[in-house]
């Protein structure tokens, strides 16, 4: 009996721990479990393994580190002869001669390229990598996506923005003084049923929405009177009732808020909101904060609400240089478990008009995780192992090579690293913000806007930092395709060409900004495809590139019959055809040069196909499994002659088919002299070993030795 390695000692522990282990769980908790118990170890083994990947390695790793610095082993300790070693005869020898000549049979001339070799073999390493991170990568993001949030929002503006059965559409408001009106209607009229006590509405045209909290409403006021579409100046003074100056406190104003609220600017104190909800609403007129304005809050019932109204109308909240109000509220629909955070819009116009606008966003911000199909959790912990795995390969090549990081691919890396650390932040932070939300919707006993928005904000952030990390996976990808002679050429192509493209870029896009500028001068005024220069460029790129239903004939036709016709032959022959065609054509000119010097490079070395053939030969051998010998009735000479025969009338079709170089011909004559003598090699050595095995008592006694046979063998046997 062999005594026991320390490797089979650690087998037989670690073989032990694990039985010990399944045993504890079949008693403590059985193999069936509830759907809630089954979500829990399954989310409570994600927990062990990020543990165990980002914690206990890294720390398990400085202290082995340290220990090997201060108390370094003994490096020259003298080495023990194995007394279990095998000792291999002149058959094993031959065994092993074998495997490596039929190895070398597949080796030619042209798979000596260790250069190339060596970039399909790092090309393989980075296709099975970041291929597989990219699909699992899609997989999160297709089983993440809600398709009802279209549908939601598409619902919610047209019942907000056009006429109904006993209210009014925002649409329908034109004047700055009807907005009241709609409010009462819309708003408040509406929304008639729900518990005031909790603070939920329920809408009277969709009973499965109802509205969280209260509406809110902010108004951004000019400073003064404000002429033409100069940047607006909004106050932020502070002011009595009825915009009255100057401002005065008074000792009682704690109690009696909500008279003296909606004259004072809002300040917003949360760190989170002023990081997060400092943007700007791009209006048709002007850009306007989120953070400032004055707010109004309206009631839960319907009497306080119009009681609140007719008392901004009293104090004439709303006057002449009021820019834009909005009305923010919160909607959920208990069906589609959905929030839906709504802003609307009206924008005072200096021609006495407003420009109403809606924005909903519907997102899904109740994320269960017992809840959350097994599908949907087997995707995202296969996600997290391969992003740890793309961590630990990342670090690994930048410890023991640092200069990487002056490649963009490995900067490419690091980005899709910091994408992922960043997206994991916001939703964590928008998860606890939610969290925050339903505990304060939970105990709202006063009066209150529930500000639904920042959660909503970061929903709208981390779709944005999962797009870019898809477009960052995807152009990392780009390297590992650099295996095809498609992308091999179109790099070189692009390579050679970026001067001159950039050049007629250049000019193609100066000729567009000056097309633009003269169409937004003359028909700017009358069609709203042309009414700013920026947008002016865009139509008529859209023109050129085919999109070219929205553009009518008579929308150039302002300036005149002939100048219409002009502008209009021009964007639809010069711009369209004649620009479009000489930076294609210019393209194609440089695919035709790169394919030319290309194509005598790739025939003087092998396909990535070729070298996947030979790099997994044995697993090719194992799956592609041939059928044993079938001679057919005739003898082995004449089915080889015959299989040369079809490969010669096969190499002369292709002979005939095209002209091969000389130096290509070269090549292919030296590699079949090197096949023919690979295969007599492979012969003698069969030989060899069958004449070992059929004469040589030798061989006979070692197996029976290996065997822990003693006794003597039969000379009948190896005759045999």
């Amino acid at each position: 009996m062999k005594p026991l390695t320390k490797r089979t000692i650690f087998m037989w522990f670690t073989g032990i721990i694990i039985a010990i282990t399944i045993i504890l769980m079949i008693v403590f908790s059985g193999f069936y479990h509830e759907t809630t118990n089954a979500k829990n170890v399954f989310l409570s083994i994600i927990i062990v393994l990020v543990f165990q990947y980002m914690v206990a390695d890294p720390v398990r790793f400085i202290i082995l580190a340290i220990d090997a610095s201060f108390w370094p082993q003994n490096m020259t300790k003298p080495t023990k002869e194995d007394d279990h070693a095998e000792n291999y005869n002149r058959l094993d020898y031959l065994k092993l001669r074998l495997k490596a000549t039929k190895r070398q049979m597949l080796i030619t001339e042209r798979y000596r390229n260790e250069q190339l070799n060596l970039e399909y073999k790092n090309i393989i390493q980075d296709l099975s990598l970041y291929g597989i991170y990219f699909l699992i990568l899609t997989g999160v993001v297709l089983v993440s996506r809600n398709e009802l949030g279209y549908y939601n929002s598409a619902c919610l503006r047209e019942l907000f923005m056009f006429n109904h059965s006993i209210y009014i559409g925002l649409s329908e408001v034109y004047h700055l003084n009807q907005l009241f009106s709609f409010i009462e209607s819309t708003l408040i009229d509406a929304f008639e049923g729900g518990d005031s006590s909790i603070g939920v509405s329920i809408w009277i045209h969709s009973e499965q929405n109802k509205m969280l909290g209260v509406v809110r409403l902010r108004q951004l006021r000019l400073s003064k009177e404000q002429y033409g579409f100069s940047k607006p100046i909004y106050t932020e003074e502070y002011y009595k009732p009825a915009w009255q100056l100057p401002y005065q406190r008074y000792h009682y104003d704690d109690k009696y808020w909500r008279v003296y609220d909606p004259w004072i600017p809002l300040e917003e104190k949360d760190l989170t909101a002023y990081v997060v909800l400092n943007f700007n609403h791009h209006g048709e007129l002007h850009n306007y904060p989120e953070l400032k304005g004055y707010v109004a809050l309206l009631g839960r019932s319907r009497q306080n609400s119009r009681k609140i109204l007719q008392f901004l109308t009293d104090y004439n909240w709303l006057t002449y240089n009021t820019s834009a109000v909005f009305m923010d509220f919160t909607l959920y629909n208990i069906d589609a478990d959905m929030f839906s955070v709504c802003t609307l819009r009206v924008e005072q116009t200096p021609f006495g008009g407003i420009i109403p606008n809606m924005n909903c966003e519907s997102v899904r911000l109740i994320g269960d995780n017992l809840q959350t199909p097994y599908t949907q959790l087997l995707i995202l912990l296969i996600y997290l192992i391969t992003f740890l795995q793309f961590i630990h390969t990342f670090c690994v090549q930048i410890w023991y090579d640092i200069s990487k990081l002056h490649s963009i691919w490995y900067k490419l890396d690091l980005l899709i690293i910091v994408l992922n650390l960043v997206l994991t932040a916001m939703i964590l932070l928008r998860g606890s913000t939610v969290f925050r939300m339903l505990k304060r919707l939970e105990g709202a006993n006063k009066l209150e806007f529930l500000d639904f928005r920042i959660p909503a904000r970061l929903y709208v952030l981390c779709n944005v930092l999962c797009g870019f990390l898809i477009c960052a996976t995807t152009l990392r990808l780009w390297k590992v395709m650099q295996f095809a002679r498609v992308f091999q050429i179109f790099t070189r192509t692009l390579s050679l060409a970026w001067t001159p493209l950039i050049t007629t870029f250049l000019a193609i896009l100066i000729f567009l900004g000056a097309y633009g500028v003269a169409i937004n001068t003359i028909n700017g005024n009358h069609s709203s495809h042309f009414v700013y220069m920026l947008t002016s460029v865009i139509s008529v790129m859209c023109f050129s590139f085919g999109f070219s239903n929205e553009i009518q004939p008579f929308d150039l036709f302002h300036g005149g019959v002939a100048v219409g016709v002009t502008l209009y032959a021009t964007m639809g022959f010069v711009v369209s055809v004649l620009l479009m065609n000489v930076f294609s054509t210019l393209i194609n000119s440089y695919f035709i040069e790169a394919k030319k010097h290309g194509d005598a490079k790739f025939k003087q070395q092998i396909t990535f196909l070729q070298f996947l053939r030979v790099e997994f030969d044995d697993l090719i051998s194992f799956i592609c499994q041939k059928k044993m010998y079938n001679g057919d009735g005739r003898t082995v000479s004449e089915n080889v002659k015959i299989i040369l025969d079809k490969r010669d009338k096969k190499y002369a079709r292709l002979k005939m088919k095209r002209e091969k170089e000389e130096h290509f011909l070269q090549v292919e004559y030296r590699e079949r002299i090197e096949r023919t003598y690979s295969i007599s090699l492979i012969l003698n050595i069969q030989m060899e070993m069958l004449d070992i095995i059929l004469f040589d008592d030798d061989i006979t006694m070692h197996k029976l030795r290996r065997s822990g046979e003693k006794q003597e063998p039969d000379p009948q046997d190896s005759i045999v």
